[in-house]
């Protein structure tokens, strides 16, 4: 229900749109202007499409052999797509990877769609929650422990603790916003990230990243060698 209800949003937006661009007295830069912003909006419900197609494929993924990814260069292409997003809410999209270490073992297509609809939510979450001139979005990663790298979104979104994911995770199916903390439009995004994560990785949770809090998977580094 929470998907359903986001992606109508993103429907409802190019309906409207299209009805003040067909009205005779519509000017052509404005038309230029809703255009941009009705892309945006079907991106934004094409990735929510995209990464529920992934985790209804994930019993499949997983009887694949995972390959070395560089975490790194996964996180760039995300902050990549999620530019002209992040532009629209006045947001500035940050890749932070602390340290050095060896590519992550992971199935990259479901890494890459699950950070990024994770980063459309929080930056639709942060305008949201807070009235701000500009906001800060960080693709991060660090390691966490031997072999493990934490990878994740951080940003100034309230409310997003670990309690509320697992209240979240009971919730899912029985509730129609299961993720009361984040506003209408942001829930199924994050709920959708945390299923892929959890059918191939490990659960979001709540982390910290440069002073940002946020959420992250843990994946394991690969023993193959380094990429060159």
């Amino acid at each position: 229900m929470a998907l359903a209800g986001d992606l109508s949003l993103p429907l409802v937006h190019v309906k409207t749109a299209l009805e003040l661009i067909t009205a005779d007295d519509f000017r052509k830069r404005t038309a230029r202007e809703q255009s941009n912003e009705m892309q945006l909006s079907v991106d934004a419900g094409l990735q929510l499409v995209e990464a529920y197609r992934l985790l209804l494929r994930s019993d499949e993924i997983l009887n694949m052999t995972f390959q070395p990814v560089s975490i790194g260069a996964v996180l760039e292409d995300v902050a990549h797509r999620l530019q002209p997003y992040a532009q629209q809410y006045s947001t500035e999209i940050t890749v932070d990877i602390q340290g050095r270490f060896r590519p992550v073992l992971a199935h990259e297509a479901s890494l890459s769609s699950a950070m990024e609809v994770l980063g459309f939510s929080l930056i639709r979450a942060q305008a949201a929650q807070a009235q701000q001139s500009r906001y800060q979005l960080v693709l991060g990663a660090h390691r966490s422990a031997e072999n493990i790298v934490a990878a994740g979104v951080f940003s100034n979104v309230h409310g997003l603790s670990d309690r509320s994911l697992r209240a979240a995770r009971s919730l899912a199916g029985h509730a129609r916003q299961p993720l009361p903390v984040v506003p209408p439009g942001a829930a199924s995004g994050i709920l959708l990230a945390d299923m892929l994560c959890t059918a191939l990785w490990q659960p979001l949770r709540s982390a910290a990243h440069r002073n940002l809090g946020g959420l992250a998977t843990n994946l394991p580094i690969s023993k193959q060698l380094h990429f060159v």
